[in-house]
């Protein structure tokens, strides 16, 4: 039996829900209206997808790309090269409106042959009374007077398709014609007359080109020669007569005269040196030292005597005393042959301060000529700088005439090519298609039934639904979002309170059925408003779980019954969580245990005790309902626990929950309720007792610091329920 307070709670007669039973009962009565639509749909479409005359679709498709070879480029690159060219979205959607374009379209409804051609040439089949009668009154153009293809082109771009893909370089050409191999024809002749359009416009820029050139050629031969004959001129007249080496003969003397003047100093550095060299070793005694000197015959012949006449001196020495006259001879002999080498080595020293002497003197004579042919070449300087000056035109104009021959030979070359390069290739050709591409038979006839079967079924739901079948009764009370209040109310007008209570199990059902009966749907409803109007908007603005505490004055079944009912009723309109906080054995998870949404063994059940303590996680001892939305956490195995310790477990159970309610043991049997109330957001007291002791009870948690209490209770002199409020 279905609890009264979960949330997927159905009504039969005055419900605001979809009765899809009485739907299907209307369906059923009226399967007429659906059935004989969607055959006579079926048999429509099958008409017309057979006697529509098939139409196809041909395509071929186009890569936009550089086609330039390296033969009729130019070896010269003085410009942007077309091998560089790019296609951007702008150059595609250009290339596509050149091949749409109405020449294009006219040469080839010219190779084509469709004029005459029934499916393009309105005047194939001639003027009809309709068309005649229009003509009559001017509101249509007389085809006789349009020209042959204006007539056929306006049928031709309509079936005409290009298009290109999305970032891609490729077109695509697609033409409908009810010929398949006529549609194949058409395609491939645009695709041919779009690459021959562009070669055709690539030699047309050729040979414009060309002819510019030529006359640009034609001018600068005439200034470069008035420029050629100007600089001759001006050379003959000033006397720059151009030598060796493109230099001018005053230029070429002066340099001949820098040549020999170098080499002249040259040989007087060399000259001078060797002479003080030969001075300082004669001086020395070293004659023989000096190669100048030691390479001179005399000098030579000089020295071998010397040493004979030394060799005999020593030779007669060994028998012959100093004062012997053959001694005194060969001594005598001696020095004078030394005194001749002497002075064979002066005049070696003296030829060459001879030849110091003359280098000196060619150097001064070189010197003075030079400085004469300085004045000379000064004298020409004006003249060289105006002569260069008319140089450089007359070489400007000679490479712009080699720049100008170059491209006109190029432009030749393009002009006359027979297969200049278009900047497109054709990638696929279209070839004749064996299927129709309208109309397509088997999808049109699935597409279209089903469509009927859809709507004609759409329309008899919707007429049920206006005529009041399956929907709501006009007059009930229909359910706000948001208000848990309205529901448990309205559940409350349109059901008995007897229909209401069946919390417990059958074993417990006469001792928990008087309390029910006395904490009726009313009451919940009403402490539901109250929470939904205080507790819950401040929570939601908060953006945390509202904390609810709820116990009893008495240890009572009916109390726990009812608190079970009041958390199953949060369902409705959040996520609750409820936390079982009796540790001597709670009534709550009896019950629980009983229904069956519980295990039957809650002694090795992780609980609350066992989370605090660190021995389970929030997954290992968070459980649910097996009637409802509600998830619950039982005791634990610990026997008591330190209401302190539940602040960082609260905190992490709002991040996730809408309403956390602290079922606490009764007020007779622990003060837990009355410590918890200066941490909650509201306090519940679900008392079925006497008038004094709810008064007590909720005069305590009021003391205790909570915020609001809402006491559930029946009223004195009544049978039905009674909220109380403070």
């Amino acid at each position: 039996m279905n609890h009264p307070f979960e949330p997927d709670v159905s009504f039969n007669e005055n419900s605001s829900e979809l009765d899809l039973r009485a739907l299907g009962r209307a369906i059923r009565r009226k399967k007429h209206w659906i059935i004989w639509p969607t055959l006579v749909t079926f048999v429509l479409v099958g008409l017309y997808v057979t006697l529509t005359k098939p139409t196809y679709t041909a395509t071929a498709q186009v890569l936009l790309e550089n086609q330039e070879s390296f033969l009729p480029r130019p070896l010269r690159n003085d410009g942007p090269s077309s091998e560089n060219t790019t296609f951007d979205a702008e150059s595609v959607g250009s290339q596509v409106q050149l091949v749409t374009s109405r020449d294009i379209a006219r040469r080839a409804i010219e190779k084509l042959h469709l004029v005459g051609n029934p499916e393009f040439d309105p005047l194939a089949k001639g003027i009809g009374p309709i068309s005649r009668a229009l003509i009559l009154f001017h509101l249509k153009r007389n085809p006789t007077n349009i020209p042959p293809q204006d007539r056929v082109i306006d049928a031709f771009a309509k079936r005409l398709t290009v298009f290109s893909p999305t970032k891609t370089r490729v077109l695509t050409v697609e033409f409908r014609s009810h010929d398949a191999d006529l549609a194949a024809r058409a395609a491939n002749t645009i695709v041919n007359l779009y690459i021959q359009t562009q070669s055709d416009a690539k030699r047309q820029r050729a040979k414009l080109a060309a002819a510019s050139l030529q006359i640009q050629i034609d001018d600068l031969q005439k200034r470069l020669t008035h420029a050629a004959d100007a600089v001759e001129r001006y050379r003959s007249t000033s006397g720059l007569l151009a030598g060796s080496n493109n230099m001018t003969i005053s230029g070429q003397q002066l340099a001949d005269l820098n040549g020999e003047l170098s080499k002249a100093r040259t040989a007087e550095a060399d000259v001078q040196a060797k002479t003080t060299l030969v001075r300082e070793m004669i001086h020395a005694g070293r004659i023989s030292d000096v190669a100048e000197v030691a390479n001179n015959d005399l000098v030579r012949r000089i020295a071998e005597q010397v040493v004979q006449a030394k060799a005999q001196l020593a030779l007669e020495s060994r028998t012959l005393l100093p004062e012997h006259p053959r001694i005194k001879e060969l001594n005598a002999q001696v020095a004078d042959l030394e005194s001749q080498l002497k002075k064979a080595a002066a005049n070696t020293a003296r030829t060459l301060e001879n030849n110091a002497r003359i280098a000196a003197a060619r150097v001064a004579n070189l010197q003075t000529a030079i400085n004469q042919q300085k004045g000379s070449v000064d004298r020409s300087n004006a003249n060289e700088v105006h002569l260069r000056e008319l140089e450089h035109v007359a070489q400007a104009y000679r490479d712009q005439l080699d720049a100008s021959m170059a491209k006109y030979q190029e432009a030749v070359a393009r002009e006359s090519s027979p297969a200049t390069p278009a900047d497109a290739r054709i990638i696929t050709r279209a070839v004749a298609p064996d299927q129709p591409s309208f109309p397509k038979k088997a999808p049109m006839l699935i597409f279209g039934t089903i469509a009927a079967f859809v709507l004609s079924s759409a329309t008899v739901i919707s007429s049920e639904l206006l005529a009041g079948s399956g929907g709501s009764v006009p007059g009930s009370p229909i359910r706000q979002p948001g208000s848990i209040g309205n529901v448990a109310l309205d559940r409350e007008r349109q059901a008995p309170v007897k229909q209401l209570q069946d919390l417990g199990h059958s074993s417990s059902r006469n001792a928990t059925e008087t309390g029910e009966k006395q904490v009726s749907s009313a009451a919940v409803a009403m402490a539901a408003t109250k929470l939904d109007s205080g507790v819950l908007e401040k929570s939601r603005a908060q953006a945390r779980g509202a904390r609810i505490v709820a116990t009893s004055t008495q240890a009572r079944p009916e109390a726990a019954a009812a608190l079970l009912g009041f958390a199953r009723g949060l369902a409705g309109d959040g996520r609750p969580v409820l936390l079982d906080l009796d540790a001597s054995g709670s009534e709550v998870t009896r019950l629980l245990q009983e229904e069956g949404s519980a295990s039957r063994n809650t002694a090795g059940i992780a609980g609350l005790t066992d989370l605090l303590t660190g021995t389970a996680s929030f997954a290992e001892v968070i459980h649910r309902d097996g009637k409802s939305r509600l998830h619950y956490v039982t005791f634990g195995s610990a026997a008591e626990f330190d209401p302190a310790e539940l602040d960082l477990a609260l905190d992490a159970l709002a991040q996730t929950y809408d309403f956390i309610v602290l079922a606490a043991p009764a007020l007779s049997a622990s003060a837990m309720a009355t410590s918890l109330a200066s941490h909650v957001d509201l306090g519940v007291l679900l008392d079925a007792g006497e008038g004094q002791q709810r008064d007590e009870g909720q005069a305590a948690l009021l003391a205790a610091g909570a915020p609001e209490v809402v006491v559930i209770g029946p009223t004195e002199g009544r049978e039905g329920p009674a909220l109380h409020v403070a």
